[in-house]
C-alpha cells in the first residue's frame, strides 16, 4: 500500500511540474510588458511593441496556460493559433487606449478563461472598429472565484463568436458598460447548439449598455441553470434576448428595462421557465416585460411563439402607456406571446401599472390559446402611473405597515405608492420578508415631502398612510432599515364588519338586518361586502359566508 501510495505522489508531482512548465506568464508594468515563455516550449512565440502584446501559438496537442497579470493604460493582448488554450487572469488591469480589444483570443477552438481565485480584473478598450473589449474568436467557458470588470466602449464589452458558459465555479463577472450588448454570442446555422450562452452558477451584472444585456445572436439560445443575473438596461433593447430560445431551469434573475419599446427577456421562439427566481421590470412606454416571438416566414426558425411554464417563480411588473407610432401604437404589455402560453406548475405574478396590459396572446396569423393545469398565476393591477425610468435622482426607503395598530404580516394583497405633491414618484410590491423596499424618484434635489398610499388588490381600495417620522427627498439616501423600518399606518376597512368592532361575526348579519328594517346604522362601507354600493339582504348572505370560511 505505501508503494502504491508513494508512485501516486510521485506521478502528482510529475503532473504538477508538467503543469508549471506550461505556463506562459505576461505581465504588465505600465507602459512596458515582459512574455515569460519557459524554455521548454518551442512552439509559441511573442512579439512586443511597449505594452501591446501577440503572441502566435503553432501547438496541435497542448493546452497552454496564459497567466495575465499586471496593469497598462495602454496594452493590449492578442493570442493566436489553432488549439485549445487556458486564458488565466491574474489580477490585470488593461486599457487599450490606441485601438483594438484590451484581450483578443484569435482561436477558433475551446478557450477556458480562470478568473484566479482573490484577483480583481479590468478590462477595457477605448476607441477603433473592433468587436469587443473582451472578444473570442471561438467558444468560451468561464471559471475561477475571482472577479472581472468589462468596459466596452467601442461595441460590446464582451463577445465570442460561438457559445459563452459560465461553470458552477465562477466569481463575479460586472460588465461596467457597452455601446452595443453587455454580452454577445453567436454566429452560424440554425439550430446549432454551439450558438448559446448557458450560466451554471457566479455572479453576473450588466448596467450602462446601449444594446442588449446579454444577445445569443444568430439562431442561439441562453440557458440559465444557476447564479445570480442582473441586468439593468436603459435605452431601447432587451435584458436577455435569444435568436430561437430562453431557458431558466435555476438561479435568480433580475432584469430592469427602463427605455421605450424595450423587452425584458426577448426570444424570437418559446420563452421556458421551469425553475429558479425571475423578476422582470419594464418602465418604458410599449415596453414588453416577456416576449415569445413568432415567425411564418423568412430566414429564421420557424413557428414558436410559446411561453412554457412548469416551475420557479415568475414576477413581471410593467408599467407604461402605449407608444404612438406612424403605424398606430404599441402597446405596454407584461407577457406578450405570439402563439400560446402553457402552464403546468410554479407561480406566476403579474403586476401592470397605469394603462399597462397584464398579457396578449396570438398574432395576425395564429389564434393563441391559454392554459393552466397547475401552479398560480396572478394579475394584479395598480392605479398609480409610475414611470420611474423619467427620473435622475432616487432614495430607497424600508418601510413596513400598520393597520389598525398591528403590523401587517401577509402583504400579498396590497402594494405601496410613494408620492411628491400628487405625482407618484415610486412603489414598493412587498415580498415574505415583513417589510418592503421603494425606491423614490425626483429630477429636482430640493427637500421635497414624500406621502404614501396604499393600494389593495382586492377590492381596489385606497388609503393614505402616516409614516412614523416625516419623509423628505434626499439623492442617494436611505430611510429606515430591514431590521427597523419606517412604519406606515393606516385603517384598512374589514369587509363584514357592519358595527365597527374589529370582528367580522353573527353580530354584524343582526346590524346590517337591523339596518335594512330601518333599526339602526351600520359602518356602510363594511357593510357594503359585496361592493354593489347598497346595503340589503345579499350583504347579509356575503356575511355568512365570511363567517363560515372562518
Amino acid at each position: 500500500m505505501k508503494k502504491i501510495t508513494s508512485i501516486a505522489l510521485l506521478l502528482m508531482l510529475g503532473i504538477s511540474r508538467m503543469s508549471a512548465q506550461d505556463i506562459i506568464e505576461i505581465v504588465y508594468d505600465g507602459s512596458e510588458a515582459t512574455v515569460n515563455i519557459p524554455s521548454g516550449i518551442n512552439d509559441v512565440v511573442s512579439s512586443r511593441n511597449g505594452a501591446n502584446v501577440i503572441i502566435t501559438s503553432n501547438t496541435t496537442d497542448k493546452e497552454y496556460v496564459y497567466r495575465v497579470k499586471g496593469a497598462s493604460a495602454d496594452g493590449s493582448l492578442t493570442i493566436k493559433g489553432d488549439y485549445k488554450l487556458t486564458l488565466q487572469l491574474a489580477g490585470v488591469t488593461l486599457t487599450n487606449a490606441h485601438g483594438g480589444a484590451a484581450i483578443d483570443v484569435n482561436c477558433g477552438k475551446r478557450i477556458a478563461v480562470e478568473l484566479a481565485d482573490g484577483t480583481i480584473n479590468t478590462l477595457s478598450d477605448a476607441i477603433g472598429s473592433h468587436k469587443a473589449a473582451l472578444h473570442f474568436e471561438g467558444h468560451v467557458e468561464f471559471k475561477g472565484g475571482g472577479k472581472l470588470n468589462v468596459s466596452g466602449k467601442v461595441k460590446h464589452a464582451i463577445r465570442a463568436k460561438e457559445y459563452i458558459e459560465l461553470k458552477s465555479s465562477t466569481g463575479t463577472i460586472n460588465i461596467l458598460e457597452a455601446v452595443s450588448d453587455g454580452i454577445h454570442c453567436g454566429k452560424g446555422k440554425v439550430n446549432n447548439e454551439h450558438n448559446y450562452f448557458l450560466m451554471k452558477g457566479g455572479i453576473v451584472n450588466i448596467t450602462n449598455v446601449g444594446g442588449d444585456g446579454i444577445d445569443s445572436d444568430d439562431y442561439g439560445v441562453v440557458k440559465i441553470e444557476g447564479g445570480v443575473l442582473s441586468v439593468n438596461i436603459k435605452d431601447d433593447a432587451s435584458g436577455l434576448k435569444a435568436d430561437s430560445t430562453v431557458t431558466i431551469n435555476d438561479g435568480k434573475i433580475n432584469i430592469s428595462v427602463k427605455g421605450e419599446d424595450s423587452k425584458g427577456i426577448r426570444a424570437n421562439y418559446a420563452v421556458n421557465v421551469l425553475g429558479g427566481k425571475t423578476i422582470v421590470i419594464v418602465e418604458g412606454d410599449g415596453s414588453k416585460g416577456m416576449k415569445a416571438k413568432r415567425y411564418d416566414s423568412g430566414s429564421t426558425v420557424l413557428n414558436g411563439g410559446e411561453l412554457n411554464i412548469s416551475g420557479g417563480e415568475l414576477s413581471v411588473r410593467c408599467h407604461g402607456k402605449s407608444l404612438p407610432s406612424e403605424s398606430g401604437s404599441t402597446k405596454c404589455v407584461a407577457v406578450s406571446v405570439d402563439a400560446d402560453l402553457k402552464q403546468t406548475a410554479g407561480d406566476v405574478d403579474i403586476t401592470v401599472f397605469d394603462e399597462a396590459i397584464a398579457y396578449t396572446l396570438g398574432s395576425e396569423t395564429y389564434q393563441g390559446s391559454e392554459t393552466h393545469t397547475g401552479g398560480s398565476f396572478t394579475v394584479r393591477r395598480v392605479p398609480w402611473e409610475g414611470q420611474t425610468g423619467n427620473y435622475q435622482y432616487d432614495m430607497t426607503v424600508y418601510v413596513a405597515v400598520n393597520n389598525n395598530g398591528e403590523r401587517l404580516t401577509n402583504y400579498d394583497d396590497i402594494t405601496i405608492g410613494a408620492f411628491i405633491g400628487d405625482e407618484c414618484v415610486g412603489y414598493g410590491i412587498f415580498e415574505k420578508d415583513g417589510y418592503g423596499v421603494i425606491r423614490v424618484r425626483n429630477n429636482d434635489t430640493s427637500a421635497h415631502p414624500v406621502t404614501f398610499k396604499l393600494y389593495r388588490f382586492s377590492d381596489h381600495s385606497i388609503y393614505d398612510l402616516k409614516p412614523s417620522k416625516t419623509v423628505t427627498f434626499q439623492k442617494d439616501t436611505n430611510v429606515g432599515e430591514p431590521s427597523n423600518p419606517l412604519v406606515l399606518s393606516c385603517k384598512m376597512k374589514l369587509r363584514g364588519d357592519a358595527n365597527g368592532d374589529g370582528e367580522v361575526d353573527a353580530e354584524d348579519i343582526i346590524a346590517i338586518a337591523n339596518f335594512v328594517m330601518g333599526k339602526g346604522g351600520v359602518m356602510q362601507e363594511n357593510a357594503d361586502v359585496n361592493g354593489d354600493r347598497v346595503v340589503n339582504i345579499a350583504d347579509i348572505i356575503c356575511v355568512v359566508s365570511i363567517i363560515t370560511v372562518k
